[in-house]
């Protein structure tokens, strides 16, 4: 296991952080699609599907093929789901690292091994924190598949954590989708607390795919010994 480090992001960077972003936000079609056959509307669905072909053709052969290409449409509406989700941070905060994060009192930090970025976070300042509340919002974080079980991931929310305190900040918080399981474990093993949960379009809703907040109380967190 080659030892890591984490720096500021330096333009050069940049090609590698679009990388890990765009790698990490695809993992998770799989998982989103799973869960999305789980849900009642979509157990009500499914058989009617092999069901009104059978009644309609008297053939299970087309029910079967018709079950499969239904599944497969699914499959693919997802993957361009995630494919417009991913171009349009990278066409918003990650198109300009620098503008979006130094340049706006936040910070980005990318975690190097072996010469390599294989993970990222950054941070920027909540505009429109609730009264009495200094906020950081904590965003991309993500580490390289190859490169996880190493502790980079926790090194990086660490490294958030610390200059929020650094910077007189009071929480900082987070937007997780509730299909990144291990990130969600992470999050909560390390002392965020749920604060909220929505759906940002009637789509998702449907997907059951939802936005969970968590917030991290600096005056009053601990961190468990990991």
């Amino acid at each position: 296991m080659a030892p890591h480090h984490i720096r500021q992001y330096q333009e050069r960077d940049h090609k590698r952080v679009l990388e890990l972003f765009s790698s990490g936000m695809k993992e998770h079609v799989p998982a989103a699609f799973r869960q999305m056959l789980t849900l009642p509307h979509s157990l009500l669905l499914l058989p009617g599907v092999p069901v009104t072909t059978v009644l309609v053709s008297g053939s299970w052969l087309l029910a079967t093929v018709y079950s499969f290409l239904f599944l497969l449409c699914l499959r693919v509406l997802f993957w361009l789901s995630c494919r417009h989700d991913v171009a349009k941070c990278l066409q918003a905060d990650l198109a300009d690292i620098t503008k979006s994060y130094l340049n706006a009192h936040g910070s980005f930090w990318v975690a190097e091994s072996g010469g390599q970025v294989v993970g990222m976070v950054g941070a920027v300042p909540v505009k429109d924190p609730p009264l009495g509340r200094k906020q950081l919002q904590l965003l991309r974080l993500s580490v390289s598949s190859q490169h996880r079980g190493q502790g980079i991931a926790k090194a990086l929310v660490r490294t958030v954590l610390q200059f929020a305190r650094d910077q007189g900040y009071s929480d900082v918080v987070l937007k997780v989708g509730s299909v990144q399981y291990s990130a969600l474990a992470l999050y909560q093993a390390m002392g965020f607390q749920k604060t909220g949960q929505y759906f940002i379009s009637i789509t998702k809703r449907l997907m059951g795919l939802s936005i969970l907040h968590f917030t991290y109380s600096l005056h009053f967190a601990w961190e468990p010994e990991m």
